[in-house]
């Protein structure tokens, strides 16, 4: 008995051990770097305050997401981090991962979760 509580618990540890690596944890990232990184790359499509009215955010088709819009207070940390990653195909929203490095990534994260409490 006492061996099967032993594998069991080291099988549940060893689950948990990957399920942490991942979650998405905004607070992991510098919202203050975030901001820099997002005025870089994200301003001209996603404007100043993350409205999707940038330059070149209302041209595009769809248009650029407004990260104060209720559709987009309803995606999760993990959903965000997916679309910075992986982009959005076919629409203009380009893949970061590889451009950012994971800390930059969180960075913007960090910033994204400001803009989105600023509706």
């Amino acid at each position: 008995m006492k061996k099967t509580t032993t594998v069991w618990l080291a099988l549940l540890t060893f689950s948990v051990s990957l399920m942490d690596r991942h979650v998405v944890h905004a607070a992991d990232g510098d919202a203050q770097r975030g901001r820099t990184i997002y005025e870089k790359n994200c301003l001209l499509c996603h404007g100043p305050e993350g409205k999707g009215d940038g330059q070149f955010g209302k041209t595009t088709s769809p248009p650029a997401a407004d990260f104060t819009s209720a559709a987009s207070q309803k995606k999760t940390e993990v959903e965000l981090l997916a679309t910075i990653e992986n982009g959005r195909p076919p629409t203009a929203m380009e893949a970061w991962k590889g451009q950012l490095s994971g800390h930059e990534i969180q960075d913007v994260l960090a910033y994204l979760k400001i803009l989105r409490e600023r509706r």
